[in-house]
């Protein structure tokens, strides 16, 4: 159990390296206090409201910040940006960059084995729903650019190859990783075509043709992405 002035400290260099000073500490102190902790202490104060919260207003922010920093991107390329960073892998490893695994409240059960990725990454979005509150929408923004920017060597659009760019969106889904075979051959030998389709868990989501295997496989997984931002197609591979 940490002490009281342990967990002062670790609120004050958590608002350190956030660059946000909450006005209701209250607010900061819940969004680091998970169910576990308040069930065992007879609370209704815990996270998952927050958590809720943040998981918007963590998508809306970071989607205005890109909107204006990429501004020769098109709404696809947006998307899959997005989704590489705005996912439970992420807020994970910016949660540990800030110290919150030292910070989140637990219950007696739990804290053996101590804080899970899903509960940092919980917790990570819980701050966002806190600032939100506490500052407003400009202060909010500004953390959510700072959280952009610690990801931002994973972001340039032309770091990742196209199959590899539709793998990271899908698994950011919480989907599986996306197969390729070669369904269909044709033409002369010296000017073949192929024919690749790219399924997941067994579901077609796109089939291309091209002058080589690896071709068609790019061709695939690019119609495959657009695919995936469609809401309609979405909704079909869930």
């Amino acid at each position: 159990m940490k002490s009281t002035a342990d967990s002062e400290r670790l609120a004050e260099d958590l608002q350190k390296k956030i660059g946000y000073r909450f006005k209701n500490k209250d607010l900061l102190k819940q969004a680091l206090t998970h169910s576990s902790y308040a069930n065992e202490s007879g609370s209704s104060s815990h996270n998952e409201r927050l958590e809720f919260l943040g998981d918007a207003v963590l998508e809306l922010t970071v989607s205005e910040h890109l909107y204006n920093k990429y501004k020769d991107l098109d709404e696809g390329q947006l998307t899959r940006i997005r989704s590489q960073i705005v996912c439970e892998k992420k807020l994970y490893k910016w949660g540990l960059m800030l110290g919150l695994q030292e910070s989140i409240k637990l219950g007696k059960s739990l804290i053996k084995k101590g804080p899970t990725v899903a509960v940092t990454a919980d917790a990570a979005e819980s701050l966002f729903g806190a600032v939100f509150l506490d500052g407003g929408y400009t202060h909010v923004l500004s953390l959510a650019k700072s959280y952009v920017e610690f990801h931002q060597a994973e972001l340039s659009p032309d770091r990742l190859d196209t199959k590899t760019m539709l793998q990271e969106t899908l698994q950011a889904m919480g989907m599986g990783v996306p197969y390729y075979k070669t369904i269909e051959r044709s033409g002369p030998d010296h000017s073949l075509l192929f024919k690749v389709q790219v399924t997941i868990d067994e579901k077609i989501l796109a089939e291309a043709w091209g002058k080589s295997i690896k071709e068609a496989e790019f061709n695939a997984a690019k119609t495959a992405l657009e695919k995936t931002e469609s809401s309609d197609s979405y909704r079909r591979l869930r």
